[in-house]
């Protein structure tokens, strides 16, 4: 099999409108286009998944308004218009832009650290894994140290402390006939308690006290969700810098700077 034909495609999930807290922060119209190093945060995030080698056909799902393809085109990139701005109608645009695609690799639009070489690494994990959900998870003692200042959720597991990366690889069974738990899920990501109320509190506690490994993750998200999922753990930090508020847009334009001189 050739290293095209193993490739994975993928989607840049750019729904969000001007009212995003970024986006207001920066007056733009909406997340993708707020600037970052003289370049807009979907136009790096389409570089990165461009010079990976494992990704295959890319597209931008924007929301119901049109806000990213009145101010951002690229040849290689088409931009799709979802029905609505909720995750799964992003999630949902997408599976149907790469009909031919039997897994897709969706990428948030705010992770500007992001590189080919971390994107490759994950895909070609998801390549070998052929899990229907996998999901990338980040070393958190190399995020400390790679961007001091940017703090994030972790869970202590037995092989080490993690936090939750902002790229992950989907069937399109999975999306086709789980949508809904993928949205559930996504929508409570951020809230511990809302993740207690799904993972169930003796789970929960189990974790806090840094007693369950990857494998026992595992087993719980695929009895959860109705799907073989994985937990991939990877050292590549720009994985989990995502924008989420007007800190991390200056600690993300502090770090451009400090790499790229500008």
């Amino acid at each position: 099999m050739s290293e095209r034909e193993a490739s994975i495609p993928a989607a840049i999930l750019a729904g969000g409108a001007g009212d995003d807290e970024v986006a207001a922060a920066a007056g733009a119209t909406c997340k993708a286009l707020v600037d970052v190093g003289g370049r807009p945060l979907i136009d790096r995030v389409a570089r990165a998944l461009q010079g990976a080698r494992l990704v295959g056909e890319i597209v931008a799902v924007e929301g119901p308004g049109g806000e990213l393809s009145a101010g951002w085109a690229d040849p290689m990139v088409p931009v799709v218009r979802a029905s609505g701005r909720g995750f799964l109608d992003t999630v949902m645009a997408a599976a149907e832009a790469l009909p031919d695609a039997e897994r897709i690799l969706l990428a948030t639009v705010d992770i500007p650290m992001v590189t080919p070489e971390a994107l490759d690494a994950f895909a070609a994990s998801c390549l070998a894994g052929q899990a229907e959900l996998s999901y990338c998870i980040v070393s958190a003692d190399e995020m400390e140290r790679d961007f001091p200042g940017r703090g994030k959720t972790v869970v202590r597991l037995r092989e080490g402390r993690f936090t939750g990366g902002s790229v992950v690889c989907v069937s399109r069974r999975f999306v086709v006939e789980q949508g809904e738990a993928i949205a559930r899920t996504f929508d409570r990501r951020k809230s511990k308690l809302a993740l207690a109320g799904m993972f169930g509190w003796g789970f929960v506690v189990r974790l806090a006290l840094g007693l369950l490994s990857v494998a026992d993750l595992e087993r719980r998200g695929s009895q959860m969700l109705g799907c073989s999922l994985r937990a991939v753990p990877m050292s590549h930090s720009g994985l989990a810098f995502d924008v989420d508020d007007a800190g991390d847009l200056e600690l993300a334009r502090k770090f451009i700077r400090d790499r790229e001189g500008h």
